[in-house]
């Protein structure tokens, strides 16, 4: 048989597309993401991570780099060198944290404030927009289930990397 042949084979059943959460949670994300994009980067000069790392430090004051990689989602080097750049716009300062000196803390200066409050009236249209799509009881749903799949995602992944924990130890214990 040939390749070609053999990648058009059927697959094992699965639910359509449509009806998995992955699917559309991405779809969503990848939207929402571009939405933001296109305006940050118009109005603000801002690509994403620069945003992200920019409303991080507007919900948290001042944290690490590692910090804020795990809180808006990127990787540690993506937040370095969005904070590199945004120093060099004087947007945030960053400093060696006293108690451990490999971590930096970050922080929004007064003109990454004023820029990040400028971000206000848009994201609160756009939730706006988006809240007015669902009733106030279907809201109230959404809320609860998202609260629910994120808890379990979070076991999910929690569970995975045990598993590929063992798996790593169980290979180094095997003599060569």
């Amino acid at each position: 048989m040939t390749r070609a042949a053999t990648s058009r084979a059927p697959v094992a059943p699965q639910q359509p597309r449509d009806r998995r959460f992955p699917y559309w949670f991405a779809r969503i994300s990848r939207a929402l993401s571009q939405h933001l994009l296109l305006q940050v980067e118009a109005e603000f000069g801002l690509n994403l991570a620069e945003y992200r790392v920019l409303n991080t430090l507007a919900d948290l004051d001042s944290t690490s780099i590692r910090d804020i990689a795990a809180d808006a989602s990127l990787d540690k080097a993506q937040v370095t060198r969005a904070v590199a750049d945004l120093t060099t716009r004087g947007l945030v300062i960053q400093v060696v944290d006293g108690r451990d000196r490999r971590l930096r803390v970050v922080t929004l200066t007064t003109a990454g404030r004023t820029l990040i409050a400028a971000t206000v009236p848009f994201v609160t249209a756009r939730q706006q927009r988006l809240e007015q799509r669902l009733t106030a009881a279907e809201r109230r749903v959404l809320w609860k289930a998202l609260a629910a799949l994120s808890d379990e995602a979070e076991r999910m992944l929690k569970d995975a990397a045990r598993v590929t924990d063992r798996r790593r130890r169980h290979t180094n214990d095997e003599p060569r």
